[in-house]
């Protein structure tokens, strides 16, 4: 069980119960590794057995106590979680009055078993009680019926009542719940009496909401939210914040609704239904730009499903995330987080943590804006105060380092998030996808509303007749969020560098990419100071397919220039790899081609014409192609271009300094 092997766990738990079956501590560790494993559905009916077992035979002999403990309430929410996880909504209600009239000492009142759709027994009340000919007022406590039923537990009641269509019992259930304080008979807040079992908010909340009751569901959520500001260790998770977005939207608030739904996929990043539901919003907006946000939500969410799914059934997913959203309330918060990571795995980070609110009136946008460009200056300065620390020669501060790249990661983002920077083909790809999504390798339990989304909005955004690419965006500016675009670039190139020095070198390319597709860095000098910083993260990598890839830019750009060609040989020579990629086909034809350009630039300036200026044959080009015959073994070939050299190299004025 500490190990996290949670099957194997049941097993041995199992086998310790055929010897001991009335070991609650037992039944208690099965009850939680059976929660762990993939698909709880599985072992749901073991646990809940064991825990039978225990309850019959404390009635059969009138006590709660058993081997190694009590059978307190906090084993019957656990018990009634097999139930659930089951969705057996009917046995569930059962289940719950029966142990909880036992519990309370009313074992002797079975008689109300006979009315199973009838919650009168847990009324606050005597009025309708005493409809039933059995029932004797004086006989037990009145503390001993509806105000001794835990909070959390009639909760539970109301939830099976209204997943049942039970609607006038859920009705009563509801008015003793009262999340807005109107009609609870006690002096006790709501806020006091959910504070120690807030997460049955959350279960009546979306079952109301399934009900098609988004103003009475949306109460429980914002009490939820309440209690959860006020304990740490109450946490407002993807699930609640969808949930609570849906009711908005029933409530045709769209602007609250927009806000719940990025606050559910900043929570969690991995969360697939947050990004549905914006995108649907955003489909439904006048402007393009609402539909390009949704295209990009819509190919998140299915390459999330991709990778979340694995071929695993959907039913099984949804499974185990019910079982964490339902963790019985005895368990630490700490405990509860580690059940999580088990449970649902660590979701990969997305690229686009920044997502701009489109909608609300544009004094809201205003505002918000400037709140995110105050929040941002300060990520900024405190790059700028890190940075020193982190180029002072010594041994680098760990926590400078990990505080500049959070603060710098963050800027980025930013960047790369506004569409005003890239075309928008080159934006799509700066978001991590490569083409529009047509269709191609759809995940085998692919949403099909999903993939119908992507294929309406593909065919809006796709460009019109004759047109190929829409026309790049025209920037008039010199700064983002008050920082100047030179320096975003040094941010950009400063931290590809480092990433790349970390071992995260896709990253790297990533950024460089980028910073590369962007039109504000253009600019001959900054192509180049980007070229250059992807060159040295494929060195640091000891990358030479992009060495050679990279070497080819400054050859392109900077023709009939030496210092471009030894470039390329100091790349391929620093890089510690074998020399495939130096060497190959492809590499040879693009120096081949080099040389022969570099004939008729020289024919052409002997003869006067345009490429007067040209230098000439150059003996590093001839060098580098000669060497290449060398390492492909063609021998005859190299002393070929050898000789060649040789014979420039005398007429020629050889490179200062070449290393060629």
């Amino acid at each position: 069980m500490t190990l996290g092997h949670a099957s194997l766990a049941v097993s041995q738990y199992c086998r310790a119960l055929k010897h001991r079956p009335l070991n609650i501590r037992t039944v208690r560790n099965l009850a939680d590794v059976a929660l762990d494993t993939r698909d709880p559905r599985q072992n749901s009916a073991v646990a809940r057995d064991a825990y039978r077992r225990i309850i019959d035979y404390c009635k059969a002999h009138g006590t709660t106590a058993v081997e190694e403990g009590d059978f307190e309430w906090s084993d019957l929410r656990i018990y009634l979680e097999f139930f659930h996880m089951l969705e057996q909504w009917a046995d569930a209600a059962r289940e719950l009055r029966e142990v909880a009239r036992w519990l309370l000492g009313r074992e002797a009142q079975g008689f109300w078993d006979r009315w199973p759709d009838d919650d009168r027994e847990w009324d606050i009340n005597d009025d309708r009680r005493v409809e039933i000919p059995e029932y004797q007022p004086a006989q037990f406590p009145l503390e001993s019926y509806g105000m001794g039923l835990p909070v959390d537990l009639r909760a539970r009641l109301c939830m099976y009542r209204l997943k049942l269509g039970h609607e006038s019992e859920a009705a009563l259930h509801l008015q003793v719940l009262d999340p807005a304080d109107r009609y609870h008979p006690q002096d006790v807040p709501a806020l006091e009496r959910f504070r120690y079992f807030p997460d049955c908010l959350k279960d009546v909340g979306a079952a109301l909401l399934e009900r098609s009751r988004p103003a009475e569901a949306i109460e429980f959520f914002e009490l939820y939210r309440r209690i959860a500001a006020g304990n740490e260790d109450v946490l407002v998770d993807a699930d609640l914040l969808v949930h609570q977005g849906r009711c908005y939207l029933a409530l045709e608030d769209k602007v609250a609704a927009e806000e719940c739904f990025i606050a559910a996929i900043e929570e969690d990043d991995g969360n697939i239904d947050a990004r549905f539901e914006l995108a649907k919003i955003y489909e439904g907006e006048q402007e393009k730009e609402g539909r390009e946000e949704a295209f990009l939500l819509v190919n998140e969410a299915l390459h999330l499903e991709a990778q979340q799914g694995g071929g695993e059934d959907p039913q099984q997913e949804a499974s185990r995330r019910a079982a964490h959203r339902r963790l019985p309330p005895h368990l630490s918060a700490d405990l509860r987080r580690k059940r999580e990571r088990l449970l649902l795995g660590q979701p990969k980070r997305r690229r686009r943590t920044y997502r701009p609110r489109r909608l609300g009136g544009s004094e809201e946008r205003r505002k918000y804006e400037q709140e995110r460009t105050a929040a941002l200056a300060d990520k900024y300065r405190l790059c700028l105060e890190l940075k020193p620390r982190l180029e002072s020669g010594d041994e680098e501060d760990p926590e400078a380092a990990r505080a500049w790249m959070g603060a710098a990661r963050e800027l980025i983002d930013d960047f790369r998030a506004s569409k005003d920077f890239y075309p928008w083909d080159m934006y799509v790809r700066s978001q991590g996808f490569v083409t529009l999504f047509a269709g191609q390798d759809v995940p085998p339990h692919a949403n099909a509303k999903l993939l119908a989304m992507a294929a309406r909005l593909q065919q809006n955004l796709a460009p019109g007749d004759g047109q190929e690419h829409a026309p790049p965006p025209v920037i008039v500016r010199h700064e983002h969020r008050g920082i100047p675009f030179d320096e975003w670039l040094d941010l950009f190139l400063d931290y590809a560098l480092r990433l790349a020095r970390e071992g995260q070198v896709r990253e790297a390319y990533e950024i460089c990419m980028s910073a590369k597709d962007s039109v504000v860095f253009k600019s001959k000098e900054n192509s180049f100071l980007i070229h250059l910083a992807h060159a040295t993260c494929a060195v640091i990598a000891g990358d030479e397919e992009q060495c050679v890839s990279v070497a080819r830019y400054f050859m392109r750009e900077y023709m009939h220039c030496t210092d471009s060609y030894r470039i390329v040989a100091a790349l391929c020579r620093v890089c510690q790899t074998p020399v495939s990629w130096y060497s190959s086909g492809p590499a040879q034809k693009f120096i081949l081609r080099q040389i022969r350009h570099m004939d008729k630039a020289t024919l052409s300036r002997e003869a006067g014409g345009e490429n007067a200026g040209v230098s000439g044959l150059d003996v590093c080009l001839l060098t580098i192609y000669g060497h290449i015959m060398f390492t492909t073994t063609s021998y005859t070939y190299a002393l070929s271009w050898g000789s060649a050299t040789s014979t420039t190299h005398s007429s020629a004025r050889p490179p200062t300094g070449s290393t060629c």
